[in-house]
């Protein structure tokens, strides 16, 4: 099974931004339903039982919803992928303790974000500079829950399918 660990979001602007966005580029939006913060992906992992118990202190640490706010982009020269902003010293503590009780080591550091959309072809410059109402206001939510899931790939798209919540 493609499995990660990870906390979904509710992103109140989804509309507003996926319009508002389209004269700059074509991209592939994550539908509503799938969009999360990922804070570990695992990949082909066959010990889901094992997992799950040593994920259980994860549901003995309080935790509160994340705020989103803000939007940046990956990918250079040109921008591949467009995700929204959540950070804070949280954020980053939570990830170590989740990868520290799977005796994981994280290759990169840890950028919290919600992928929005994949671009497929840039049509115009100038979206980081977009002056819209959702620009500076909160974008939404992540659900402080956090799932272990399980990712299907099919040609229309992923099938995220929760087996735990911690």
């Amino acid at each position: 099974m493609r499995l990660f660990l990870a906390s979904y979001a509710t992103v109140d602007w989804y509309d507003e931004i996926k319009r508002d966005l389209a004269p700059y580029f074509d991209a592939k939006w994550v539908e509503p339903r799938n969009l999360h913060l990922t804070w570990l992906f695992l990949g082909e992992r066959d010990d889901v039982a094992h997992l799950t118990d040593m994920l259980q202190p994860l549901k003995m640490l309080p935790r509160l919803p994340l705020s989103i706010q803000g939007f940046g982009t990956f990918g250079e020269p040109a921008p591949h992928l467009f995700y929204l902003k959540t950070a804070s010293v949280v954020t980053t503590i939570l990830h170590e303790k989740i990868a520290e009780m799977l005796g994981e080591s994280p290759e990169s550091p840890f950028r919290p974000h919600i992928t929005m959309a994949r671009i497929k072809k840039l049509k115009k410059s100038g979206f980081e500079k977009i002056e819209r109402p959702w620009v500076s206001e909160p974008l939404g939510t992540v659900d402080p829950k956090i799932y272990l899931i399980e990712s299907r790939l099919t040609p229309a798209g992923p099938i995220y399918i929760p087996i735990e919540e911690f």
